[in-house]
């Protein structure tokens, strides 16, 4: 009841009016759902061991979203086509599970079988459908499903979808909006045709779908933390239901599902389930754990390689005290005892060849630029400034920090203190790794880009050790205070987000896909618009014709439009005067723009083109 009031109040204070954009994402989380659940019952059943298996209804939808990632991709680089290879990939997860259903029917009981009861699952997931909707809200206020935020990656999410939805990763193809697989994404597609498999199954145009499934990610993965807290650190059912909530208002964590940064929303996805699995693969020595610790991983660094080497790190450290109890050495020599078991490895790395090389170009990049004195200039992102240390730990101001801050340090302390051994090392290293990497990118040019991803991936682990140490204090009142404290503070965030977060791709914009379609196949439009982000949502809608701007957005990493004064036609914000090189009024009106006829015979020919020109040829 608190949260589903603090969620109706959220929506009351960003001025949420009428229930525009609620039947397009109550589309999509059905869809999800379905897609999701019915691909993790089977892996869920299967290969959780006892020990989670309480939490299976917990488990089902983040396991079902590897799942449908990874087995859309396997198709896919085999060059299955798209649509057989989401049958495939349906027909597959029927298949395992109802093998599961054959091995172990049933669902799961009451505390007498030993699992956990339905309350205690069917509660989390409640309070993440809320933070579902909380990171909507802005969706909502505007009143229909479109793109939200100002990330500036979002034109080619969406467009990168709607590209697999037709076309293989290494085609080309410049009759879509985003032509190609972008070069620094080439460890992604899998992610993108799972998205793309929401969307065609939601029957929902890619960029109507990109905010609710972002949105889901960050509730999946705040169920991740929730069971991080609750089979890793001990904590009871309030405590772990504190650990959502916190995480589910954070602001950074809003922030980067909103915006929407998408490869890094997977990534958050994905963090926490492979450190609880990890962590039971090797204390309980558990080989179904570890393989689908691999998949968290696989995908974790097939959607943001740069986080890898967070639950890596846990990994060591549980790997290397569980062998140290044991009298071994500490880290174990790899041995094959039969190499013929491996050989299935082969054609699989054929196969995915191109996403691990992304993934490898990706790490060796980056460790290239973070040796001290590298330049960071080319890693600034479409970030300008450093976000300030307490907004990713969920305060809001300066004079809360000066005290909030101490207490989180303190819970930080009494919950790693608590902790068993491996997980106290194990994750106080991250969260050393965490501090460590803020102080070194705090003085460096350029290093608000590592220093946000750091900390965006970091932090919510923090947050979490820091509540359930908060929640053993000796005193029960002042462990409830602070626990309303910390929500009352990160509600003030999340209200701050979200007030300051608004659609990205207005109806304005939205309304040039009817120019597209009236206008002749080869008549070429030059764009006279501001060198901004609109220029990619702009010729996102008019792909149909070949494109040009006398001024495209250059200085990034994003392929644009070429250079070229002629043109069939311009177009032209309405607002403004006429370009003096058209003749004649103006041919048509659409949102907030003007279309004009181009004099004929301007200097240097018409260079249109519907084939968009790559910024980025080769990843150095």
């Amino acid at each position: 009841l608190g949260a589903s009031g603090l969620a109706v109040g959220l929506a009351d204070y960003a001025g949420v009016v009428g229930r525009g954009g609620v039947a397009e994402a109550l589309r999509v989380t059905a869809v999800l759902v379905a897609l999701f659940a019915l691909a993790g019952f089977g892996p869920a059943r299967l290969l959780l061991p006892a020990s989670l298996r309480p939490y299976e209804l917990v488990w089902m939808l983040p396991i079902g979203a590897c799942a449908v990632t990874l087995e859309m991709a396997f198709f896919v680089y085999a060059f299955v086509p798209y649509d057989a290879a989401l049958v495939l990939t349906a027909v597959v997860s029927v298949a395992l599970g109802v093998l599961a259903w054959r091995r172990d029917p049933g669902m799961p009981a009451g505390r007498a079988s030993g699992r956990a009861s339905w309350a205690a699952q069917l509660v989390p997931l409640y309070i993440a459908l809320l933070i579902g909707a909380i990171a909507l809200i802005p969706m909502f206020r505007g009143g229909f499903a479109t793109v939200i935020g100002n990330g500036s990656d979002a034109h080619l999410a969406v467009g990168t979808a709607e590209f697999l939805q037709s076309h293989h990763p290494t085609d080309i193809a410049v009759e879509e909006p985003v032509d190609r697989v972008p070069l620094v994404w080439r460890s992604k597609p899998p992610i993108y045709l799972s998205y793309a498999a929401v969307a065609s199954i939601s029957g929902l145009p890619p960029y109507q779908v990109i905010a609710t499934l972002a949105a889901a990610l960050l509730a999946l993965g705040g169920l991740g933390f929730w069971l991080l807290a609750r089979v890793m650190l001990g904590a009871g059912a309030w405590t772990a239901a504190v650990v959502l909530g916190l995480l589910g208002l954070n602001r950074m964590v809003l922030h980067t599902g909103m915006h929407p940064y998408f490869n890094q929303t997977w990534g958050y996805f994905a963090l926490a389930f492979a450190i609880v699995l990890a962590w039971v693969a090797v204390r309980q020595r558990s080989l179904p754990a570890a393989a689908l610790a691999a998949a968290f991983l696989f995908v974790l660094a097939l959607a943001y390689p740069l986080a890898l080497p967070i639950p890596l790190l846990a990994a060591v450290f549980f790997v290397a005290l569980d062998r140290r109890e044991r009298g071994l050495a500490l880290m174990p020599r790899p041995r094959v005892r039969d190499r013929r078991k491996l050989l299935w490895l082969l054609p699989l790395g054929v196969l995915l060849a191109g996403p691990l090389n992304g993934i490898f170009e990706k790490v060796e990049t980056s460790s290239r630029v973070l040796r001290p004195g590298a330049s960071l200039r080319n890693w600034g992102g479409d970030l300008l400034s450093f976000f300030p240390e307490r907004y990713f730990l969920g305060v809001p101001d300066p004079s809360a920090a000066a005290i909030l801050v101490p207490v989180m340090a303190v819970g930080l302390v009494l919950g790693l203190r608590a902790a068993p051994r491996d997980v106290r090392w194990g994750l106080g290293a991250v969260a050393g790794f965490g501090f460590v990497a803020a102080l070194y990118f705090r003085p460096r040019e350029f290093g608000y880009y590592f220093h946000f991803k750091a900390l965006a991936f970091v932090a919510p682990l923090i947050v979490a050790l820091a509540a359930v140490g908060l929640s053993r204090l000796r005193w029960r009142w002042a462990s409830i205070v602070v626990a309303i404290v910390l929500l009352s503070a990160s509600r003030d965030g999340a209200a701050h987000v979200l007030g300051e977060t608004y659609d990205q791709l207005p109806r304005h914009i939205l309304a040039l896909q009817d120019l597209d379609e009236r206008l002749p196949a080869d008549a070429s439009v030059r764009l006279d618009l501001q060198i901004d982000g609109r220029q990619f949502w702009i010729a996102y809608m008019l792909h149909g014709q070949p494109l040009c701007s006398q001024a495209p957005v250059l200085n990034t990493a994003y392929p644009h439009v070429p250079i070229s004064r002629a043109a069939d036609y311009v177009l032209a914000d309405r607002g403004l005067r006429r370009p003096f090189d058209a003749s004649g009024a103006r041919v048509a009106s659409v949102g907030g723009y003007a279309l004009y006829r181009l004099k004929p015979g301007l200097p240097g020919g018409d260079r249109c083109s519907r084939e968009m020109v790559q910024n980025v040829q080769k990843v150095r």
